[in-house]
């Protein structure tokens, strides 16, 4: 009421650096789909077996769906980890002629820097 906004402080527990929290996200979804679910067995026109199947229908729609994107997002995310190791070895071998050729530079000059 005074001072604090606790709505604040609560959107700040759920956000990592501007993104929000995959597991808030995770949480939101499966609110969503209960009540979406629940809805649709109130308001539905179709006996209780078909809105079953129906949902049953949709529920493995959405299985091989989220199934999909979450190897996509695996796959995206392999390329990815294999490009910026790649980058990473260039980067490390470009330091390491470095050093190198300065310590040769080192060793023609006496030693001195």
């Amino acid at each position: 009421m005074f001072g604090r906004d606790t709505h604040d402080e609560h959107d700040s527990e759920h956000e990592q650096g501007g993104r929000l929290d995959p597991r808030a996200l995770g949480v939101g979804v499966l609110i969503g789909l209960a009540l979406g679910a629940g809805a649709a067995l109130l308001l539905a026109p179709a006996s209780g077996a078909d809105t079953r199947r129906q949902l049953r229908r949709g529920a493995r729609r959405l299985y091989d769906r989220s199934t999909d994107a979450v190897e996509e997002l695996r796959d995206e995310t392999t390329r990815s980890a294999r490009r910026l190791a790649r980058r990473g070895m260039k980067r490390g071998r470009a330091l390491v002629d470095g050093a190198r050729e300065t310590v040769r530079d080192t060793v023609r000059n006496g030693g001195r820097w």
